[in-house]
């Protein structure tokens, strides 16, 4: 049984599933885009790490972006290069932080790691 299409179907269509991750992008840009709402956010959840949260969610949103983005029939032209530049910028910092942990990494391994049964002193 496949899945039902069309305006009366118990599953949405293609096109709503589109516009509602559209939704999703723009309260994703307006959580990322305002420290205010990031604050508010942080206060509702104070279990949630709001920065890892705000990285980590944009990933669940676009991944394989290249893939889908071009099919998408929600999104202008300006809209869809702004995704583009975004993800530029986000695999830009993913990159930085990636390069950073191998520099760290490098320092660390100079004593390498350390016993986990018994105290070890520098």
């Amino acid at each position: 049984m496949g899945d039902p299409v069309g305006p009366n179907a118990e599953w949405p269509t293609k096109r709503v599933v589109e516009q509602r991750i559209r939704n999703r992008l723009i309260e994703y840009f307006e959580l990322a885009s305002s420290f205010t709402a990031q604050l508010r956010y942080e206060a509702a959840a104070p279990i949630v790490h709001v920065p890892y949260e705000i990285i980590n969610q944009w990933e669940d949103w676009t991944l394989g972006l290249d893939l889908w983005l071009d099919e998408a029939q929600v999104y202008t032209a300006e809209e869809k290069e702004a995704l583009r530049r975004f993800q530029v910028v986000w695999d830009r910092a993913a990159e930085e932080l990636r390069q950073e942990a191998e520099l760290a990494l490098a320092v660390f391994a100079r004593r390498g790691r350390l016993p986990e049964d018994q105290e070890a002193w520098p």
